[in-house]
């Protein structure tokens, strides 16, 4: 150690090249460590003697308040293998590569010759090993500021230094398939706007790593065909790139209507009127897949076959008339007479259209919803078959007033997967959803049909519901990475997505069950296995209509049996009209000048606005009265139960003026005889009663589409475990706790609270189970739902998935002061539990714990689980976790040194555990708001 000299490996001012300038001292002494080498034995760990020095540089032109410096630590062994073992032992949790993998040995991240079999290098420059020398360059001071390529400059000065070999005074033009782009979902300047869907465009980032400027700079596409080389178009114009620095050039591939299926797309770099200095890397090539929407005559174009006008929401009677549309779809295929069908189709409106009236209210208050599933249609279908459009104008052209009837007719035809989804509280959507599944479904009709898909995605916002829909027209694959859709999304037509905003688009993510769109887009709220795809609908299928009429029978019996637990019935007015019922006593419920008043015990105003539903104790007898806010049609449906069955009495199509006044009175039970309007006495249209004993076993718990369950779908094996329900008028404080038994373990998916609180509803707290010994399993933190009368925050919503034994259990809600009960309910507080069967062969609860050490993406991982609380630590940055446990589902947070603070050194994090607890998989983001950044696995040591 005493022979060498520390300035044979440190940089002395004459050693650097503007902007770097030397500062202050070297500082060199003596050391030894202990690491793992492999010897002629094998693998021993030895104590190794080794000089390690320090030093700092300043960077020339940065400002005086915020200056920037790199430090350099440099180690020197006796040996190569000493040095590869020191990188191998104190790199190992580095992003040495582009993957962010640690070190690895003979890797070339910075592209210099010289490394080339005596070394290597990370990505950017800032771990270099020479031979027996490793150097470390850190960023100092106002790192922000520091000129982008410094480090890499930095980094071949040393090399200049310790290798004793110049880099060449020439420009050295260098290709990484990496940087060859067919899309790319961030702001960005390298990809120019698709004219069509066969236009592809390909960027190309050239890297200039010689000494001097790069002059002329072109790049030229070729299609490589075993050993042939085609050109595609004319080279792409680059221009003039200063040593060390990055530029792109932008270039179309003409596909020419075909699809393109294991295409090698090869990339060279040149100069047209210099030789590089090391021409071995200026060539690069990646192997694609890219299926497109065709006619047979041109490609789908995102500029003309799309509509210059947002998204719109639902004005006047939208919603009524979609569900109208819908349910006469519906109920016309059954074989019936007429009054039952009719009486059918009156039953079932009342549920289905609060359904819409509330996803469509919420999904719109996200910027999600509308009229996105016609848009899309449409813009397809009009694509596909250009005589389907009511002008011989492009998509692009038509105004909105000239489209929209069109996107109506075509939305209703694509809501009967949302409305399956709807019945079963959204279950359903599961079966087909996952990043993988749409993956599928959109590259086997572009490939074979061509056609453009529709995909939807669902998620939520605190307490609200969202939904949306674009139109699938590109699918982008490239080896190695993840697939890319192009999309039109109807809520950013072309001008709200001009450049830099890429090209609506989105990443699925299949290897971490996830999928991304750029910032702008938004969508963050999205779950991320709920995306799926589905072809575009022409009219309502009629096989899938047939399989929905058993669960819409089990919905209308559920729906007749919670008014003959409650003895309510139910009035529904079709507007332009007002209805106020009058009790006995003078108390009213309905609308006075457009207010909800509601007087009567019991009564609820379930929906107001272009259709009022109501519900009111059926042992009362009211006088009604309707007054009518516009011209038009209005229509009065009263529904009773009778046993088992549902009986209604109907007034249809009743032409009224603005100001017109009709009154009836309704007798106990829910007869109506008639409505007088002046001396005019109106009969019903209908007065009939439908028999529901046989609805009773029609199977909602069955997936509608398929009919059965499929063994790897948990979703449709969930149970209602315990239901404490009413639908009458319902007071605060329950008197007498929620208790349930399970006869054999189940895993708890959900837990439904209500908080009505005089419609008021109630900020969510927390749900908890405790057993019969006192132990306690949660609390959850809840989340917000819209009840009755789009009551913000009544209902309270959890998903523990929390794996319980047999057992006698009680529920616990955080606000009983607020917690719903009446008499029905025994003073027991309203709530509703789901769940799976979960018996091991044992008979025993089988649960994965969290508990012990990990190897994952970001180091060793230690873990540990008390209760749902999980805490640990990790070896990069020091890192820390802190999450809760949900059976196999961690959600949590991870930070990282120096700040352990968001949005640069912490974020979300959620991952899952595989089925035999033995490695997990999921994502990380920064901060809480950003999409998801990249993946994160671990397999147990």
């Amino acid at each position: 150690m005493e022979d060498i000299n520390p300035a044979d490996y440190a940089l002395l001012a004459a050693d650097l090249k503007d902007p770097f300038k030397f500062e202050g001292e070297i500082n060199a002494q003596a050391s030894s460590t202990g690491f793992a080498i492999t010897t002629s034995k094998g693998l021993e760990r030895q104590n190794v003697s080794f000089l390690e020095l320090t030093q700092e540089v300043s960077i020339e032109g940065m400002p005086e308040d915020c200056r920037g410096f790199l430090s350099l630590y440099v180690a020197v062994f006796d040996s190569s293998e000493k040095a590869e073992a020191f990188c191998q032992e104190h790199f190992q949790d580095f992003g040495f590569t582009e993957d962010f993998s640690g070190y690895t040995p003979g890797y070339n991240g910075l592209g210099d010759p010289r490394l080339e079999g005596k070394g290597a290098s990370s990505t950017g420059g800032h771990i270099v090993q020479f031979e027996n020398m490793v150097a470390r360059i850190y960023e100092l001071g106002c790192i922000n500021e520091i000129p982008k390529g410094s480090v890499d400059a930095f980094a071949r000065l040393w090399l200049d230094k310790v290798s004793k070999i110049k880099s060449p005074e020439k420009p050295d033009l260098h290709l990484d398939p990496d940087h060859i782009y067919l899309s790319y979902h961030k702001d960005n300047n390298l990809l120019q706007t698709e004219i069509s869907a066969d236009s592809q465009a390909v960027a190309v980032e050239v890297k200039n790593m010689g000494t001097v400027e790069a002059k002329d700079v072109r790049v030229q596409l070729y299609l490589k065909k075993g050993e042939d080389l085609q050109p595609i178009g004319q080279p792409a114009y680059v221009g003039d790139i200063p040593a060390g620095s990055t530029k792109s050039g932008t270039a179309f591939w003409d596909l020419e209507g075909k699809n393109a299926e294991g295409a090698i797309l090869q990339a060279q770099a040149f100069m047209l009127n210099e030789k590089d200095a090391i021409e071995e890397d200026n060539n690069a090539s990646i192997t694609v897949n890219i299926y497109y929407a065709y006619n047979g005559n041109r490609a789908y174009s995102w500029i003309d076959d799309t509509y210059r006008f947002d998204n719109y929401g639902f004005e006047g009677r939208e919603t009524e008339e979609m569900v109208e549309g819908l349910l006469a779809t519906v109920v016309g295929n059954m074989q019936a007479d007429g009054n039952f069908l009719s009486a059918m189709q009156r039953l079932l409106f009342p549920s289905t259209y609060m359904r819409f009236w509330n996803y469509s209210i919420e999904s719109m208050d996200v910027g999600a919803g509308g009229h996105c599933y016609g848009m899309a249609a449409t813009s397809a279908l009009y694509f596909t078959d250009r005589g389907s459009s009511p002008l011989s104008k492009p998509t692009s052209q038509m105004s909105l007033e000239e489209a929209s009837t069109n996107i109506a007719i075509y939305h209703r035809a694509q809501m009967l997967p949302l409305w399956t989804a709807m019945i079963s509280d959204f279950r359903f959507f599961q079966r087909d959803q996952s990043p993988a599944k749409c993956h599928q479904a959109v590259k086997d009709a572009l490939k074979d049909s061509r056609e453009p898909v529709i995909i939807e995605f669902f998620g939520r916002i605190g307490n609200k519901t969202a939904g949306h829909a674009v139109l699938a027209y590109k699918l982008i694959e490239v080896q190695g990475r993840e697939p890319v859709i192009y999309v039109y999304d109807p809520n950013f037509p072309v001008s709200k997505a001009k450049p830099p905003r890429s090209m609506p688009q989105i990443t699925l993510e299949i290897s971490n069950n996830n999928w991304k769109n750029p910032a702008y887009m938004g969508y963050m709220w999205a779950y991320a296995s709920a995306i799926s795809a589905h072809p575009v609908f022409r009219q309502i299928p009629l096989e899938d209509v047939n399989a929905l009429v058993p669960s819409l029978k089990k919905s209308l019996y559920e729906m007749a049996e919670v008014l003959r637990k409650a003895n309510a019935i139910m009035a529904v007015l079709r507007c332009p009209a007002d209805a106020v019922f009058t009790d006995v006593q003078g108390r009213q419920t309905g609308i006075v000048d457009g207010q909800i008043i509601n007087e009567i015990p019991g009564a609820e105003v379930l929906a107001d606005g272009d259709v009022e539903i109501y519900m009111l104790p059926a042992e009362g007898s009211y006088s009604l009265f309707i007054d009518a806010t516009d011209q038009g049609m209005v229509d009065l449906d009263v529904i009773r139960t009778e046993d088992e069955s549902a009986g209604i009495t109907s007034f249809q199509d009743m032409a009224v003026q603005t100001g017109a006044q009709m009154t009836g009175t309704i007798q106990a039970g829910g007869e109506i005889a008639n409505l007088q309007s002046g001396s005019e006495s109106i009969p019903p249209s209908l007065d009939t009663t439908v028999d529901l004993s046989g609805f009773a076993g029609e199977a909602l718990d069955k997936d509608p589409a398929e009919g059965s369950t499929s063994g790897d779908e948990v979703e449709a094996q969930e149970e209602l475990i315990m239901e404490v329900n009413t639908l009458g008028g319902v007071g605060n404080a329950p008197t007498s706790p929620v208790q349930f038994t399970l006869d054999r373990p189940y895993t708890i998916t959900r837990i439904r609270t209500y908080h009505w609180n005089y419609g008021s509803g109630q900020t969510p707290g927390t749900i908890a189970i405790q057993d019969a010994s006192g132990n306690q399993y949660g609390p959850w933190a809840a989340t917000g739902e819209l009840g009755m009368g789009g009551v913000q925050d009544a209902y309270w919503m959890v998903e523990p998935g929390a794996a319980l034994p047999s057992g006698v259990y009680t529920l616990v809600d955080s606000d009983p002061d607020t917690w719903s009960q009446n008499s029905e309910t025994g003073g027991r507080g309203v709530a509703h539990i789901w769940g799976i069967p979960s018996q091991s062969e044992e008979g025993t609860v089988q649960s994965c714990d969290w508990s012990g050490t990990w190897n994952t993406d970001w180091g060793t991982m230690q873990l540990q689980q008390s209760g749902d609380k999980v805490t640990g630590n990790y070896t990069h940055d020091q890192g820390r976790i802190d999450g809760k446990a949900f059976g196999s589902q961690m959600v949590g947070a991870w930070s990282e040194a120096p700040s352990y603070s968001p949005p640069d050194d912490g974020g979300d994090l959620e991952i899952v555990m595989s089925e035999d607890c033995q490695s997990f998989s999921g994502s990380w983001r920064y901060g809480s708001e950003s999409g998801w950044s990249g993946g994160w696995t671990g397999s147990r040591q």
